[in-house]
């Protein structure tokens, strides 16, 4: 295999794991932290997003379905507020809990390279 070869490789084994895969009454959804949709998940809950995390319990669902609908941004532009409430219910109706789905947020950190795997938020 030739130098340049692997480097395309090396470069598309990297960007295969910017994203989680987040499936949801059988569709697989791509979802993608990055600077700005971190940005526009904080501008939506009008606070920090590890702030908003800390205090969850105060707000949890609104902390979730911001997060859901910031972290699609990337990968599925224009995905609207409304869906991400969506997709939280129909995660819940899949029989998940919502400890559940707070263990696949966190793997979304780690995915987007935000947090170490194995660190909690």
């Amino acid at each position: 295999m030739s130098p340049t070869a692997l480097k395309i490789n090396f470069e598309r084994k990297i960007k295969m794991k910017t994203f989680y895969t987040l499936a949801v009454g059988g569709e697989d959804y791509q979802m993608r932290l990055t600077a700005s949709a971190i940005m526009a998940i904080e501008k939506k809950l009008d606070k920090p997003l590890f702030s908003a995390l800390e205090h969850i319990q105060d707000n949890m669902i609104e902390t979730i379905a911001a997060i859901i609908w910031g972290a699609m941004q990337p990968l599925n532009a224009n995905f609207p507020y409304g869906k991400a409430l969506e997709l939280f219910d129909a995660y819940i109706d899949d029989g998940h809990s919502v400890e559940e789905l707070m263990q696949e947020i966190n793997a979304l950190f780690e995915a987007s390279g935000f947090l170490k795997k194995g660190q909690e938020q």
